[in-house]
């Protein structure tokens, strides 16, 4: 049963936009690494800010930005990781958010800690900070990668952080 879905799971051939048929891993590999490159690209364009963008329109109140500028608290975390639906994938730790809710007394201190850490230095540890891409076909005879959507699936330290982020930028809105 696990073969079976193994193969069925695997893409096989792809057939180029040039409609040349490729059958080898590391071909397919490298067609689905050259297709998303040109969409989102290997380099960060930056432009230098415009200072004047500041002096117009609305402003924050000098209290409402203490309140999104105030340390992450550690309810606003364990909130976070309970606001997760226990029904979404587990990440590449093969953790999933009703784990983390069932075993809140025994992990519930270190995660709260790698999350405020997190908010406090900007930096995640790079055991965390991966995801893992799964490429899903839209329909049953895909054969170009334009016919996958790729899903990702990250930890749930990193959905908190992803949770806590627009809760606190809500209040501005």
């Amino acid at each position: 049963m696990v073969k079976q879905n193994a193969v069925r799971n695997s893409i096989t051939v792809v057939t180029r936009a040039d409609g040349t048929i490729i059958s080898a891993d590391d071909e397919i590999t490298q067609e689905f690494v050259d297709y998303y490159t040109s969409l989102l690209g290997t380099e960060a364009h930056t432009i230098p800010i415009d200072d004047g963008v500041f002096d117009w329109g609305p402003k924050l109140s000098s209290e409402l930005t203490e309140e999104l500028c105030r340390e992450v608290t550690a309810l606003e975390v364990k909130e976070a990781i309970f606001n997760i639906n226990d029904n979404k994938a587990p990440g590449p730790d093969g953790c999933s958010s009703c784990f983390f809710k069932k075993a809140r007394n025994v992990v519930g201190d270190q995660v709260c800690k790698a999350v405020l850490d997190f908010f406090r230095s900007g930096r995640m540890l790079r055991q965390l900070n991966h995801t893992i891409i799964a490429l899903v076909p839209k329909s049953e005879h895909s054969t170009s990668v334009t016919d996958y959507r790729p899903i990702s699936y990250y930890n749930v330290i990193y959905k908190a952080i992803t949770k806590i982020i627009p809760d606190r930028l809500a209040l501005a809105l």
